[in-house]
């Protein structure tokens, strides 16, 4: 099995958006509870402005071409995990047509301070997710630079959103042999 751990923000959330603060209303549930045949009531409006409106298409496209292509799964590795809604990734995911590649959402076993404390704890719930699974090949897909201290072959860090390199280097390792 190949796997892609996924952060969001700064991979398909660029860093620059900002839908959450704008007046959305019930208009929006009801647009994509109809669309993807899903309860969306139960999510904030924030939430479901970002996904809808934020998440560069470009970069939902070069990563759904990358897991296709690698034949890969997602274990969501982001900050928008959320143990009380355990629900919450793949009904997100459906909105970008993701959610069939999606395995499961990392444990939470801490929240750092600092992004470098949070790389060590992200970094310890990969391992986790690699002891769990028979995974053959895994990228790291993220924008914190420390990732690459801990996982220096398996991780390609993406600035603002999920460029073409960023694409093809997935590709690259996910068919390593």
């Amino acid at each position: 099995m190949n796997i892609v751990f996924l952060d969001i923000d700064g991979v398909l959330q660029p860093y620059d958006t900002d839908s959450q603060f704008i007046s959305v209303d019930n208009s929006l549930v009801r647009l994509l509870s109809k669309r993807y045949n899903t309860d969306y009531s139960k999510y904030d409006l924030s939430t479901l402005a970002s996904v809808y409106y934020d998440w560069d298409e470009q970069a939902v496209a070069r990563l759904k071409y990358a897991l296709k292509e690698t034949d890969s799964k997602i274990i969501v590795s982001s900050d928008w995990r959320n143990p009380d809604q355990p629900y919450k990734m793949p009904d997100l995911l459906k909105i970008h047509g993701l959610n069939s590649y999606w395995l499961e959402d990392l444990p939470l076993l801490g929240k750092g301070k600092e992004r470098d404390d949070l790389a060590l704890i992200r970094a310890k719930e990969i391992q986790f997710a690699l002891n769990k699974h028979r995974i053959n090949n895994f990228v790291v897909l993220d924008d914190m630079k420390a990732m690459k201290e801990y996982y220096p072959n398996n991780s390609v860090i993406t600035y603002n959103t999920m460029s073409i390199n960023d694409m093809n280097e997935c590709i690259r390792i996910l068919r390593k042999k």
